[in-house]
C-alpha cells in the first residue's frame, strides 16, 4: 500500500462531506434540516441553505407506490431510533419533479462530531444551534425511477481527478485505478487490477514504513506520507500518498482508497535549490542580492566575512554599511545602470573594508533579477576576489618590463623547440617585428650554419643543466656580431623535467672590439713611440757629440715627432668609433664622396683626385657618421704611400638593388698581404705596429659598424681597387 506525510489535516471528514458526490443530510431530534452538503443541488436540484429548517419528510415522494412514501414519512417524523434500522430505501422527489430512489443509513452523533463512518457525514460546529445531538445520512445509489439512469456524479469526479486513485480490498488487492493513475505509473488499468500496490515498489522504502502504514490502516486511521514508488518503466518517482479506509454498513473497514500526489519535480526542485544555496554559501566569493532600493535581501556567508559585519545586521542595508564611501558610491552607481538598462554588467572594484582593514580586489557581474510577476525587483552581484591574482597580473607585468626592456635578447622555446616568447630585442634582431613567433620554431629563425650547435646545447639545457657559452653570429646588417650564450631550464607546473629553454643572448661585440682596440692601440703607441723616443734620443746625442749636422738633426727628429702624431690620431679616432653605440643612419654616398674627394684634391695638389657620384639621394647607404673618415683614411693611405710624384686616385660610387658599393682605385705599389688582412677582416692585428696599419684598421672598424665588408683587389696595369660594400638603406 502507498502513503504520505504529516497525518490528517483539521477539518478533513467535513472537507469529505462537502465534496462527497452523494447527498448527504443532518437533521435533528425533530426531523428538521440542519445541514445538506452541495451534492444535494447537483444530484437532486434543492438549495443546501434552502434545505436547512424544512422537515426531511417533505422530500419523500408522496406518489410513491406500495406505501413506502407513507413509512418513510412517518420514520423521518420521529426520528429518534433512526440510527438502529438499518440502511433503507427512500423515495426522494427531485426539485424538477421526478422521484430518485436511494439507500441511505442514519447514524447518531453529537455537533461537531468530525468522525465519519458508513452512512455518517461531519457536520460544521453550530449548524444545529442549541441542540446537542443531530442524525446523519448519505443517499446513495440513487436511481431515477422515471428514467432508470444511474446517476455516476462520483465515478466521474474521480475519473477526471488530475491525482492519481486507486481502492484495494482489504487485502490489499487493486480493485480500481483511475485515468490519473496511468497517467503517472505507466500502468494500464487491466495490468494492475487484482495485483498490489507492491507492483509499485521501488525497494528504497523499509519494511517498517510498510509496518506503520497498515497499523495505522486497520485501526480505521487515515495514513498519510510520502514514498518512493517506481513507475512502469523502472523510473522512481516521489509521491505525496493519502490512504483512508472505507467502513461498510456492517461498522467494518471492506475497502482501502488511496491517493496520490506526484511530487518528483517538487522534490527535484526543492533539492536542486538547497544545493544552490550550500554552493552559495560555501563560496569564499561574496554572493549579494539587493532591492531596487540597494538594500540587501540576501547575503552568503562570505560577504559577514569581508565586511566584519554580522550577516543578519547587513539586512536591510547597503554597501555603505561595511565598505569605504568612495568605493560604495561607485557599487551604488553600476546597481543603477543595472536598473536602468536591465542588462548585465561586469566591473572591478577595490574596496577597503574598516572593521578588518581588508583591502581585496574584486571582479564583479551584476545581473536584474524579475519577481514571480515578472516585474523588476532588484539586482543580484557575484563578486570574485581577484586580489592575488591582481597580484600576479602585477608582478607578471612588471617582469615583462623588466624582459622587454632588457638590452640582452631574450627568448623562450618549449621542448620540441617551438617559441613560447621573444622580447622587442630578439624579435628586432631576427627581423620578427610584431610577428607572432609562437608558431616559429628555432629552425626557422637561427641561420643554418649556427643551428645544430644551437640544438645541442638547447638539449643540454632540456636535461636541466644551465648552459654558458661565446658564439658568434653575423647578422644581415649588422655584420658579425659576439654572443655571451645563457641558457636555463623552464620549470615545468609538476617541477619535473623542464617545459622547455630561457635563452638570454647578450652582444659583447661592442666591449670584445673595444678590449681588443685598446690592446692594438696600446700596443701601436707603445712600439711606434719607443721607436721613435729611441732615434731622437740617437740624434739628440748625436748633435750633443758634435757627430751630426744640427739642422738636418733637427729636421729628423721633427719628421718623426709629426708621425707620432699621426698615429696618435688615428688611435683617437680608432678609440672614438669603438667608444660609440654602433648606429646606424641613412647616409647620402654620393655626395660624403664628392666633399672628401674635392677637399683631398684641396691638399694634394700635385696627385690627380677624381670622383664620380650620383646625385643627392641616389646612393643612400645605411652607415654610421664615420663613414666620411673611413673614405678620407684610404684617399690618404693611395696618396702617402704612392712610389711616384704624381699619384692617381679616382672614386667612383654605385648605387645597386640592395646595396651601395665605393670603389677607391690607385696606381700605385699595392697594399702587402698584412694591410689587406687588416682592411678585410681586422686580422693580423700581432704585425700592426705602424701608422698606415693603423689608420686601415680604423677603416675596417667603421665598415662593420655600418653592417658592411670590404674587398681589396690588385688594379690593372699597377696598383690597388679598395671596395666597400654598405647595405641601401630603407626608403
Amino acid at each position: 500500500m502507498s502513503p504520505g506525510s504529516q497525518g490528517p489535516p483539521a477539518g478533513f471528514f467535513a472537507s469529505f462531506v462537502e465534496g462527497c458526490s452523494d447527498p448527504v443530510v443532518s437533521v435533528d431530534r425533530e426531523g428538521t434540516v440542519v445541514y445538506a452538503n452541495p451534492a444535494t443541488e447537483a444530484v437532486l436540484g434543492y438549495d443546501p441553505a434552502g434545505l436547512r429548517g424544512r422537515d426531511l419528510a417533505s422530500l419523500v415522494a408522496s406518489e410513491a407506490a406500495d406505501g413506502r412514501a407513507r413509512s418513510v414519512r412517518e420514520r423521518f417524523a420521529r426520528v429518534e431510533g433512526l440510527d438502529d434500522r438499518g440502511s433503507f430505501s427512500v423515495p426522494v422527489r427531485h426539485a424538477a419533479g421526478h422521484t430518485v430512489t436511494f439507500s441511505v443509513r442514519f447514524h447518531e452523533h453529537a455537533t461537531g462530531d468530525e468522525r465519519g463512518g458508513d452512512g455518517s457525514g461531519g457536520v460544521p460546529d453550530g449548524a444545529t444551534g442549541d441542540r446537542d445531538a443531530v442524525y446523519t445520512g448519505i443517499f446513495r445509489d440513487g436511481v431515477d425511477e422515471a428514467g432508470g439512469e444511474t446517476l455516476e456524479t462520483f465515478r466521474n469526479l474521480v475519473e477526471h481527478a488530475g491525482h492519481a486513485i486507486y481502492i484495494t480490498d482489504v487485502d490489499g488487492t487493486i480493485e480500481y485505478v483511475n485515468p490519473a493513475f496511468t497517467d503517472h505509473t505507466g500502468y494500464e488499468s487491466e495490468e494492475v487490477l487484482g495485483e498490489t500496490p507492491a507492483i509499485l515498489n521501488s525497494g528504497e522504502m523499509p519494511d517498517e514504513y510498510f509496518d506503520a502504514l497498515w497499523s495505522t490502516l486497520l485501526d480505521g486511521e487515515v495514513w498519510e506520507e510520502e514514498i518512493i514508488d517506481r513507475r512502469r518503466d523502472g523510473e522512481p518517482y516521489r509521491a505525496h500518498q493519502t490512504i483512508a479506509p472505507v467502513v461498510g454498513d456492517d461498522g467494518e473497514v471492506s475497502r482501502f482508497v488511496a491517493i496520490q500526489t506526484d511530487v518528483t519535480a517538487r522534490k527535484a526542485a526543492m533539492g536542486q535549490l538547497k544545493q544552490y544555496r550550500d554552493i552559495v554559501e560555501r563560496l569564499d566569493d561574496p554572493v549579494l542580492l539587493q532591492n531596487r532600493d540597494g538594500e540587501f535581501e540576501l547575503l552568503n556567508e562570505a560577504v559577514s566575512e569581508f565586511a566584519g559585519v554580522d550577516r543578519e545586521a547587513l539586512y536591510g542595508t547597503d554597501e555603505f554599511a561595511f565598505m569605504d564611501a568612495e568605493t560604495a558610491g561607485e557599487v551604488d552607481e553600476r546597481r543603477q545602470s543595472v536598473l536602468d538598462a536591465e542588462e548585465m554588467a561586469e566591473y572591478e572594484v577595490s574596496p577597503t573594508f574598516p572593521e578588518t582593514d581588508r583591502e581585496a580586489t574584486f571582479s564583479t557581474q551584476r545581473y536584474p533579477y524579475y519577481d514571480a510577476d515578472g516585474d523588476l525587483a532588484g539586482t543580484f552581484a557575484i563578486c570574485r576576489n581577484v586580489t592575488d591574482r591582481k597580484e600576479r597580473e602585477r608582478e607578471l607585468e612588471r617582469y615583462e618590463r623588466a624582459i622587454n626592456g632588457a638590452t640582452d635578447l631574450i627568448a623562450a622555446v618549449d621542448r620540441d623547440g617551438r617559441l613560447l616568447f621573444a622580447n622587442p630585442q630578439y624579435r628586432e634582431y631576427h627581423g620578427l617585428e610584431d610577428r607572432d613567433v609562437t608558431d616559429l620554431t628555432l629552425a626557422d629563425v637561427v641561420p643554418a650554419d649556427g643551428y645544430e650547435d644551437v640544438e645541442r646545447q638547447v638539449e643540454r639545457a632540456l636535461r636541466g643543466e644551465s648552459v654558458e657559452y661565446r658564439t658568434t653570429r653575423t647578422h644581415p646588417t649588422r655584420g658579425r656580431r659576439t654572443f655571451d650564450v645563457r641558457y636555463y631550464p623552464l620549470g615545468g607546473p609538476d617541477d619535473g623535467e623542464p617545459a622547455g629553454v630561457v635563452g638570454v643572448l647578450r652582444d659583447v661585440t661592442d666591449s670584445e672590439n673595444r678590449a681588443r682596440q685598446l690592446r692594438v692601440v696600446d700596443r701601436v703607441l707603445q712600439h711606434n713611440l719607443r721607436n721613435a723616443l729611441t732615434v731622437v734620443r740617437g740624434r739628440a746625442e748625436q748633435i750633443a757629440a758634435g757627430t751630426a749636422d744640427p739642422a738636418a738633426a733637427a729636421e729628423y727628429v721633427v719628421s718623426r715627432a709629426d708621425d707620432l702624431l699621426e698615429t696618435s690620431e688615428k688611435a683617437h679616432h680608432i678609440t672614438e668609433i669603438l667608444s660609440d653605440a654602433p648606429e646606424t643612419e641613412p647616409v647620402d654616398v654620393g655626395r660624403v664622396v664628392r666633399e672628401v674627394v674635392a677637399a683631398r684634391a684641396e691638399e694634394f695638389p700635385d696627385a690627380t683626385i677624381e670622383g664620380s657620384a650620383p646625385d643627392d639621394g641616389v646612393a643612400t647607404a645605411s652607415a654610421t657618421t664615420w663613414l666620411s673618415r673611413a673614405v678620407d683614411e684610404l684617399i690618404r693611405n693611395a696618396v702617402i704611400h704612392h712610389d711616384r710624384e704624381q699619384p692617381t686616385v679616382t672614386v667612383s660610387v654605385e648605387p645597386r638593388p640592395e646595396s651601395v658599393e665605393i670603389r677607391i682605385a690607385d696606381d700605385g705599389p699595392g697594399l702587402n698581404q698584412m694591410n689587406r688582412d687588416v682592411l678585410v677582416d681586422g686580422t693580423a692585428v700581432d704585425a700592426l705596429y705602424h701608422g698606415s696599419g693603423l689608420g686601415l684598421w680604423l677603416v675596417y672598424w667603421v665598415v662593420q659598424q655600418s653592417g658592411g665588408d670590404a674587398a681589396v683587389a690588385d688594379a690593372e696595369p699597377r696598383g690597388t681597387v679598395v671596395s666597400l660594400t654598405l647595405p641601401k638603406a630603407d626608403d
